[in-house]
C-alpha cells in the first residue's frame, strides 16, 4: 500500500526531471546576445547577414547548446567556438534547420560563438535564435574595440586555404577567421567587423573599364548588403579603428587611372570618418603587390593619406605588410595563404600596439 501511494510522487518527479532537460528557446532578440557586423534587425526574430566574419556571440550555463539557421544554402561556411577554441565548422543546410553545436558540458558557464567564414557571393544566413539545456546569462568577456577593415579578396580571405595549381577556389577554400584582418582583431580580443568583398576596388573593380565600375566599394559601403540598395547600414556600433586595403584590384590589370583612384580614395575616406566619427583610419598596402605596380599603389596611398591628414578630419596613417614572396606558399589564383596571412597579422597588430597603445591579449587559434 504504502509503495502504491508512492508511485504517482514518483511519476510526477520523473516527470518533472524530464521537464527540465528539455532545451530552453531563446529568441534572437534576447539583450544578452551580441552581434558584430552588418545585420538586418529589420525582423528581431530574424536578423539577416551575408558579409564575412559576422559574430554572433552569447554566454549560458547548461549542458547543451544549439542553434537555429535559415541560410540560402549557397556552400556558406562557420566557425563555431566554445570558450575561444574552434569546435566545429558548420556548413548550413539550404532552409530552417537546428544545429546541435555542443553537448554533455559540465555545469559552468560557457560562451559560445558563430563567426562567418565565408564572403557574401555564397548568400544570406538567417538567426533564429538559440537552444540551450540550461540560461543565458551575461556575458563576462567584453571586448572593448571595434575594428572595421575594408577590403578585397585578401580580406575576405579567398583561396587561403587552398594551395594554387591544386585545386579551384571554392567556399571550403576561403577562411575569413584566419586572415590578417580577424586575427588581428583577436589579438586584441577586439570586436571584429568586416565589409569586404572579391574583385572590389576602390573606383575600378577587377579587370573593369578605366574609367571605373559603379559597384565599386565607396558607392556601395553604406549597405547592409552589397547589392541591396535597401536596407542602409545604421552606422550606430562606431569602430575605434579603420583599416582600408583597397587598391590591388584598381591596378591588378591594365588601364587603372591614378587620378581616379586617388581621388575616389580621399573622398571614400571623408566618407568614413563622417560615418564613423572621426575614427582612426590605416590605409593598408597589401601582400599581392610587386615590382613596379607595388611602387606606384604605395606612392598612390601615401599621397593619398598626406592629402587626408591635411584636412585635419581625423587621423589617416599608411601601413604596408610584408609583400608574398612564396616562402609561405602560394594561395589558390596566387592569393596569400593562411601562414601569409599570420605573418601580415603580426606585422599589424605590433603597427597598432605602436599607433593605439593597445595590450595584446592571449588567444587561442
Amino acid at each position: 500500500m504504502i509503495i502504491l501511494n508512492r508511485l504517482p510522487l514518483l511519476i510526477i518527479s520523473l516527470i518533472i526531471a524530464g521537464c527540465s532537460l528539455k532545451p530552453v528557446s531563446v529568441q534572437p532578440d534576447h539583450k544578452w546576445i551580441e552581434y558584430t557586423g552588418r545585420i538586418d534587425f529589420t525582423d528581431p526574430g530574424s536578423p539577416a547577414f551575408s558579409y564575412s566574419g559576422v559574430s554572433i556571440r552569447a554566454a549560458f550555463r547548461g549542458s547543451s547548446v544549439s542553434i537555429r539557421l535559415d541560410d540560402e544554402g549557397k556552400e556558406n561556411y562557420y566557425n563555431i567556438i566554445l570558450d575561444g577554441d574552434v569546435i566545429l565548422r558548420l556548413k548550413p543546410e539550404k532552409g530552417l534547420k537546428t544545429y546541435e553545436l555542443a553537448k554533455d558540458l559540465p555545469d559552468s558557464a560557457d560562451e559560445i560563438e558563430i563567426f562567418k567564414l565565408t564572403e557574401e557571393m555564397f548568400g544570406k544566413t538567417k538567426f533564429r535564435g538559440f537552444a540551450i539545456t540550461g540560461e543565458l546569462i551575461p556575458l563576462e568577456n567584453k571586448r572593448d574595440h571595434l575594428i572595421e577593415y575594408i577590403g578585397n579578396s585578401i580580406t575576405c580571405g579567398y583561396g587561403n586555404e587552398g594551395k594554387n595549381g591544386q585545386a579551384k577556389f571554392s567556399a571550403s577554400t576561403e577562411n575569413h577567421y584566419l586572415t590578417y584582418a580577424a586575427v588581428t582583431s583577436r589579438n586584441f580580443n577586439a570586436r571584429h567587423l568586416a565589409v569586404c568583398k572579391s574583385g572590389i576596388g576602390i573606383y575600378r573593380n577587377y579587370d573593369g573599364p578605366p574609367e571605373g565600375n559603379e559597384d565599386c566599394m565607396p558607392n556601395y559601403y553604406n549597405r547592409i548588403f552589397l547589392y541591396d540598395e535597401q536596407p542602409k547600414y545604421d552606422f550606430k556600433d562606431k569602430p575605434d579603428l579603420v583599416c582600408i586595403n583597397l587598391g590591388t584590384n584598381d591596378f591588378s590589370t591594365d588601364g587603372g587611372d591614378s587620378a581616379l583612384y586617388v581621388s575616389h580614395y580621399i573622398t571614400f575616406i571623408d566618407s568614413v570618418q563622417q560615418y564613423n566619427g572621426g575614427a582612426d583610419i590605416i590605409c593598408l598596402l597589401g601582400p599581392m603587390l610587386s615590382g613596379e605596380d607595388l611602387a606606384k599603389v604605395r606612392h598612390y596611398v601615401q599621397q593619398v593619406v598626406a592629402v587626408a591628414n591635411e584636412k585635419k578630419t581625423g587621423k589617416v596613417h599608411f601601413f604596408e605588410m610584408s609583400q608574398q614572396t612564396g616562402d609561405l606558399g602560394i594561395g589558390i589564383d596566387y592569393h596569400p595563404t593562411v601562414e601569409q596571412h599570420l605573418k601580415n597579422a603580426t606585422e599589424l597588430t605590433n603597427f597598432i600596439v605602436q599607433l593605439k597603445g593597445w595590450d595584446i591579449v592571449e588567444v587561442n587559434e
